[in-house]
């Protein structure tokens, strides 16, 4: 059956037509309602981002004020160069100066630190670790204020310097020349500012910040530890805002940049659409979700049309593909609908028709198989009467009267079991019995020179062989493995489970074996030639096994090593509870 073709596939065809442009309608209502709130909350993030740039820019070019008017209108700080560095009036005048900026440190929460430079001296107020902003003072105001660069000095324009020894490594620094030998300066952590835009966003939960170091339109350096998930270009975005997308996972990312005009750095702010879009989970849930209930409705409407269709319509088919294959007991069971039960009498009845009259044909020709099987049994039997009567006549030639008294008891019990060996299986306990009494008679003609054991027979004796299935090949290897008569010539009979819970059973002997052209034979199931007719009982149990169990049964043929004893093994099919065999 084709897929295309079946009423199964329409009917699912069908229904996708229907709720097809409800979901698609859905999903266009929720992209457009997703791009009007992107638009308008990004405006009110856009406005906080611009309002704290502003207000950060505002607060540097107070810094500047206050830093310009304390080189100009601070007495202090004019008169502190007239005294000598030794003098009493230098260290009071410095004394004065010091509690300013410690007191201003704290007024400008902006500021790490506030410091007056001369080379020979550093006085300043700080936040931070006092020996090691004294040593970062030092070190980089001696680089700025070498001829080279004050010539190039902005007093209006804030540097970004880079220190170890600076908590979060960057720093803002701007100073004024007092006079020749003394200036006025501040010093801003960048951290610190980058603390206050996190105030902002809630420092991942509205979304992630940093601050950048620039050259005109460009990102150069990270000034703080990046926090976005997004690997950003380097690109200052000329736009307001931009929506980028996370490759790796998937999620949409609204970046936004503002650059400063106190300083050569960037703002940059990175919110997740999903903080965007939170005062639309519940339609966006409902969106997402909406397919998930069109396909419960789809397994629904699938379930009831399969009790009401698709399920009488499978057992058809399977009822007419079993009846094919020749399992003529299967029935329809009543159907609900006029028009299912209609149908499954119909074919109940075809089934019934066509049982009966396959039943007949079998019949016939189960009475000629077992017709072949009672014949098949009855070769075996002229074959055992001329071997006893070549023992009889050989112990009467030796007039061994109590031996011949022994032999007649067991040739009795042997011949019974013959007479009774046409019945169509036996248990295997039977057959083992037949074969202690064919070794008896044997060790009779042979003393001291046969022995026959068995081996894990107990949990199998009352599983059903037919007759003569195994002493065959024992008499087999006494006939024709028995050549050296001056040792003593063992048969072992021995049974194994198999994987299937059958068993194997094996009959080896240590005699000169199967000759390999007869091996060959038997391997291939090759029928033996005139001269090999001692053999008959073999190919009679071979082809036995094959009517009785077909497929489910196997003999195999081998030897020891050249010329070291025959081996025999035969697989018999799974035993059911009681005993009784898979046949």
């Amino acid at each position: 059956m084709k897929f295309g073709k079946s009423i199964r596939t329409r009917l699912i065809i069908g229904f996708m037509g229907v709720m097809l442009p409800v979901v698609v309608y859905m999903l266009i209502n929720n992209s457009y309602s997703r791009e009007i709130v992107r638009e308008k909350v990004s405006e009110t993030y856009r406005n906080t981002l611009d309002i704290f740039v502003g207000q950060t820019d505002h607060n540097l070019a107070q810094i500047n004020d206050y830093l310009y008017k304390m080189s100009v209108l601070d007495s202090d700080v004019g008169l502190l160069m007239s005294f000598p560095m030794d003098s009493d009036g230098y260290t009071l005048t410095k004394i004065r100066i010091d509690a300013k900026l410690n007191r201003d440190v704290g007024v400008y929460n902006l500021i790490d630190a506030v410091f007056l430079y001369h080379h020979n001296d550093i006085i300043f107020g700080t936040n931070s670790v006092y020996n090691d902003t004294k040593n970062i003072i030092k070190s980089h105001m001696d680089n700025m204020t070498t001829a080279e660069n004050l010539a190039h000095n902005d007093q209006q324009t804030w540097e970004v310097r880079a220190d170890d020894r600076m908590p979060g490594k960057y720093f803002l620094i701007n100073f004024i020349k007092v006079s020749e030998e003394l200036y006025v300066g501040a010093i801003i952590k960048v951290k610190d500012i980058n603390t206050m835009l996190s105030i902002q966003w809630s420092d991942g939960d509205i979304g992630h910040n940093g601050i950048y170091l620039r050259e005109d339109n460009r990102l150069v350096q990270a000034l703080t530890e990046s926090l976005s998930p997004l690997d950003l270009n380097d690109e200052i975005l000329k736009e307001p805002y931009e929506s980028l997308t996370d490759h790796e996972t998937g999620a949409d990312y609204l970046v936004m940049n503002r650059m400063s005009e106190r300083v050569n750095i960037a703002y940059q702010v990175v919110i997740p659409e999903e903080t965007l879009l939170r005062n639309l989970l519940f339609f966006r849930n409902v969106t997402l979700f909406a397919p998930i209930g069109f396909l419960a409705i789809l397994l629904l409407y699938l379930f009831f049309m399969r009790n009401m269709l698709f399920k009488p319509l499978h057992e058809l088919i399977l009822g007419m593909k079993k009846i094919s294959l020749g399992m003529l007991d299967v029935r329809l069971k009543k159907n609900k609908s006029l028009e299912f039960e209609f149908l499954g009498n119909t074919f109940n009845i075809m089934a019934e028709q066509i049982k009966t009259l396959k039943i007949d044909v079998y019949e016939e020709q189960l009475r000629v198989k077992q017709g072949e099987l009672k014949q098949l049994q009855a070769q075996i039997n002229p074959h055992f009467y001329m071997n006893s009567l070549n023992i009889i006549y050989n112990l009467a030639a030796l007039n061994d009267t109590e031996t011949v008294k022994k032999m007649s008891l067991h040739l009795a019990d042997y011949f019974r079991f013959i007479m009774k060996a046409n019945r169509d299986t036996i248990t295997l306990k039977e057959e083992l019995t037949h074969i202690e009494n064919y070794i008896t008679i044997q060790k009779i003609r042979f003393p001291d020179k046969l022995q026959c054991t068995f081996e894990g027979m107990d949990t199998i004796l009352n599983y059903p062989i037919a007759a003569l299935t195994i002493q065959p090949f024992v008499e087999n290897s006494i006939i024709h493995g028995f050549k050296n008569r001056r040792q003593l010539f063992q048969i072992h009979i021995r049974a194994e489970m198999t994987e299937d819970n059958g068993f194997a059973l094996t009959i080896s002997d240590n005699g000169v074996g199967f000759s390999p052209e007869v091996l060959k034979k038997l391997q291939n199931k090759e029928p033996l030639q005139h001269e090999e007719k001692s053999s008959l009982g073999i190919m009679n149990v071979i082809h036995r096994l094959d009517l009785l169990y077909g497929e489910r049964t196997s003999i195999t043929f081998g030897n020891h090593s050249e010329g070291s004893g025959a081996i025999v093994t035969i697989v018999f099919p799974k035993p059911l509870e009681g005993g009784r065999a898979v046949v």
